[in-house]
C-alpha cells in the first residue's frame, strides 16, 4: 500500500507526519476520488521553461512533473486539500466555491470567500458525489495528495482540470509561491504576497531580534514512544528568516517528514542544550517520561506548541507562521 500523504488532518497523522491507515468508502455508485482525478492529469515532464503562455482562455501549465491545459480565469474552483491545495487557490485569487472543512487553528479559515462551502467527507475519505455536485471547472490540489490519489490507481472519469501544487514541506516555499504563480499569469499576486511577508518579517526581527541572540531552538515532535526534530523543512526555512539558531539544522536532507531525526525515550538529553523547544503535539503521552520534563527548556517552562496548520505551505502560511514564532521567541524573555 502507497504512503498516504503528508498533509493530512492532525487527527490522522503519525510521528512521521503521515495519516494512519483509512481506507477510501467505496460503495455502490460512488466514484473514488483519485479515480476521478486520473483522467485530469499528465504523468509526462513538463516542458521547457516558459510554460504559462494563455491560449483562448487556457493556460498550459508546466511546474516540476506536472502540466496541463487550465482555465486562465476559472469561476467555480473546488481545493482538494486544506492546506497547500486551498492555499494556493486562495493566493491566486480562485473563486472557491468549495473545499474540506477547515480546522480550528488553520489561518487559512480567515481567508476563503464568502458561501464557501464544505464538501461532504474529507481528504482521506472524499465524497466524489459531493464534488461532482459543485460543478468545478478546476480542482486545486497539493502534490502529495496528487501522488496519493495516482498510486490508488482507481476509477477514471474527467470532472474538470486539476491544478497540482508543488511546495508543501518544502524550504523554498519562496520559488514555488512565486514561479506557480507567475507561471499562471498571476505575478503581482505572487509579488504582494512576498512582499507582505518581508514586512512582517522585518517587523517580527526588531519586536524579538534581542531575545533570539545566543539561543538555541529545537522544533519537535511527539508522539509516543519516541520524539523527533526537523532538520529541513518549510518551517525551519521560515524560522532561520527570522534569525532562530536551530538545533539539528540540516540542509544536506531532503525536505519533508521523511527527513525527520528520531530518538526513543531514553535519548532526549540530545534536547538538553535547547533554550526553547517548538514542540508539534505537546500533550503527547510521551511528554509525561521522566527523561522529557527534566529538560531544562521544559522545567523553565520554554516549551511552545506547534501548529500543524503552519508546518507546511507558501507565502499566506509563512507570513501566518512568524506570528506564532514571535509567540514563542517571547517563552526567551
Amino acid at each position: 500500500m502507497p504512503a498516504a500523504p503528508p498533509l493530512a488532518r492532525p487527527s490522522l497523522r503519525s510521528a512521521t507526519g503521515h495519516p494512519t491507515r483509512r481506507r477510501f468508502a467505496v460503495g455502490a455508485g460512488a466514484l473514488t476520488l483519485g479515480g476521478l482525478l486520473a483522467a485530469c492529469g499528465s504523468d509526462d515532464r513538463p516542458t521547457a521553461a516558459g510554460s504559462g503562455a494563455k491560449n483562448s482562455g487556457t493556460v498550459d501549465f508546466a511546474y516540476q512533473d506536472f502540466r496541463a491545459k487550465l482555465p486562465a480565469d476559472p469561476q467555480r474552483v473546488v481545493a482538494l486539500d486544506p492546506r497547500t491545495g486551498m492555499e494556493f487557490a486562495v493566493l491566486a485569487g480562485y473563486p472557491v466555491i468549495a473545499g474540506y472543512r477547515l480546522e480550528k487553528g488553520n489561518h487559512l479559515a480567515e481567508r476563503v470567500p464568502k458561501g464557501y462551502r464544505t464538501l461532504e467527507g474529507n481528504e482521506t475519505e472524499p465524497s466524489a458525489e459531493s464534488i461532482l455536485a459543485q460543478d468545478p471547472d478546476l480542482l486545486v490540489v497539493g502534490e502529495e495528495w496528487w501522488q496519493y490519489y495516482k498510486e490508488r490507481k482507481l476509477l477514471t472519469q474527467d470532472i474538470a482540470p486539476v491544478l497540482v501544487v508543488g511546495g508543501g514541506f518544502s524550504p523554498h516555499w519562496r520559488r514555488h509561491t512565486e514561479q506557480q504563480l507567475t507561471r499562471l499569469g498571476r505575478a503581482p499576486r505572487a509579488k504582494e504576497q512576498l512582499d507582505a511577508y518581508d514586512t512582517r518579517l522585518a517587523a517580527a526581527r526588531q519586536e524579538v531580534g534581542r531575545l533570539l541572540k545566543g539561543r538555541k531552538i529545537a522544533v519537535a515532535g511527539a508522539q509516543k514512544p519516541q520524539f523527533w526534530a526537523q532538520t529541513n523543512s518549510f518551517y525551519l526555512a521560515v524560522a532561520r528568516d527570522l534569525g532562530m539558531e536551530l538545533m539539528f539544522y540540516d540542509p544536506e536532507r531532503e525536505p519533508g517528514g521523511e527527513s525527520n531525526r528520531f530518538f526513543g525515550l531514553e535519548r532526549l538529553d540530545v534536547f538538553a542544550p535547547a533554550d526553547l523547544i517548538i514542540l508539534q503535539n505537546p500533550d503527547d503521552p510521551a511528554t509525561k517520561a521522566k527523561t522529557w520534563q527534566q529538560l531544562p527548556a521544559v522545567r523553565a517552562g520554554r516549551v511552545a506548541p506547534l501548529n500543524y496548520y503552519s508546518n507546511a505551505g507558501l507565502a499566506f502560511t509563512a507570513t501566518a507562521l512568524l506570528d506564532e514564532l514571535v509567540s514563542a521567541a517571547k517563552l526567551l524573555g
